[in-house]
């Protein structure tokens, strides 16, 4: 058994079900050659031989795969960074012939991402028509340069993740008892790894209050992974994709000894793959107190063919917030809720006002106030208007730092 430091974003994973929130350290992992010392930012190793290797070099051994998987920590731009990196590299070597996964994005996005590359969309249409807060919910700014560059490029994007109607329906009701009226969405099931399922259990099942929660957040995994695969394979296998390599940004988890999403694809394609593990070199004093111990079981598996070392920064602590819980219905955003001492409760806005416009623009959605927030620095303002018990009312509320408690 091994212990590892965990650090992981626990509500995000659970009601996602996603494995990559959060920073891994790999101090405890078996692997052949382990490190001597402690690794500095922007060092590359090579898993099999233990060498550290130059970023010319470690992409000249990337560049001969056909399936790129990188495995992300969401919340760390050093991390996109990588992802930006390696798929230029790849783009300035095979023009016209990379592909980019994300499971960022669901199937049924998959048209608004193929006009968005084609140029038919502002960055705000895109992330309107694409759900981006709704669906995924971070920081656009950790992915924002890398859809610019694959817009600018022509890249094809592939929406890997299923339907949040599957996937709620298969966390419900497990994968043998989905609807009709979705089990033709299923993707191909395929035997369940023990490695993958032991380890999983180890850094979150043993986190969870009852076995039947892990099982349900096992299932969704799987649910992910398939049908993540299934996207690749079907898009490499297309007139599309043929000839294409694939970068897969996922979190780390997914790709992580190669049982998950990698395997998967392999069962449905044989072809050529990597897998480069972007790792924070250290856990910031602010993320300490969400670590979390966990035993591995003995995996006869390498965590995957290169580690490449990254500072960590994440943009929320860098971004204004108003201090609300916001809640979206039938077209209609209101406030459920406001922090004491947050810039919304020194603009008198109130639990229960819907935001009638913002810095004079109509809101529609959560995008209307969110894209807009993002520009807002320390000090700004923005005219409101709400609507309180059916008044339109006006307010001008001054932005401030404030530490982020799953508010907007």
């Amino acid at each position: 058994m091994r212990s590892i430091g965990w650090f992981a974003l626990a509500g995000a994973f659970l009601l996602t079900g996603c494995a990559g929130h959060g920073l891994v350290s790999r101090s405890g992992e078996e692997v052949p050659y382990p490190l001597k010392g402690k690794p500095e930012a922007g060092e590359i190793y090579h898993l099999p031989t233990g060498l550290k290797v130059s970023r010319d070099g470690a992409m000249e051994m990337i560049s001969g795969a056909t399936l790129v998987c990188v495995g992300e920590t969401h919340d760390n731009i050093h991390a996109h960074r990588v992802e930006l990196d390696v798929i230029r590299d790849l783009f300035r070597r095979f023009p016209g012939r990379v592909a980019i996964g994300m499971e960022m994005f669901r199937d049924a996005q998959q048209e608004v991402l193929d006009r968005w590359t084609r140029g038919e969309l502002t960055e705000r249409e895109f992330l309107k028509a694409a759900k981006w807060y709704e669906n995924w919910g971070s920081d656009f700014g950790y992915y924002r340069e890398i859809l610019a560059f694959a817009k600018e490029n022509r890249i094809d994007v592939v929406a890997l993740n299923p339907s949040k109607e599957l996937q709620e329906a298969v966390s419900r009701s497990g994968l043998d008892n989905v609807p009709e009226s979705l089990r033709s969405a299923l993707p191909e099931i395929g035997e369940t790894d023990p490695y993958q399922h032991a380890a999983m259990k180890a850094v979150y099942g043993s986190h969870l209050p009852s076995e039947g929660m892990f099982e349900s957040f096992f299932r969704v995994q799987m649910l992910w992974e398939e049908t993540m695969a299934e996207r690749i394979a079907d898009y490499l296998k297309s007139p599309r994709g043929e000839g294409k390599k694939m970068v897969t940004l996922t979190g780390g988890w997914h790709v992580r000894y190669g049982f998950g999403l990698p395997k998967k694809v392999v069962r449905r394609m044989p072809v050529s793959y990597v897998i480069v593990s972007v790792m924070e070199v250290e856990i910031p004093k602010e993320k300490e107190d969400q670590i979390m111990e966990v035993d591995l079981p003995a995996l006869p598996l390498l965590p995957s063919d290169f580690t490449w070392y990254v500072p960590y920064e994440g943009l929320e602590g860098k971004r204004v917030r108003m201090g609300v819980l916001l809640s979206e219905k039938e077209g209609k955003v209101s406030v459920r809720s406001v922090v004491e001492g947050s810039p919304a409760e020194k603009a008198d806005i109130r639990p229960g006002d819907a935001f009638v416009s913002f810095d004079g623009q109509a809101v529609e959605d959560m995008t209307d106030i969110l894209y807009r927030m993002e520009e807002k620095k320390e000090g700004d303002s923005a005219s409101l208007v709400l609507s309180r018990d059916g008044v339109e009312t006006p307010a001008e509320i001054t932005f401030f730092r404030m530490p982020k408690k799953k508010v907007h």
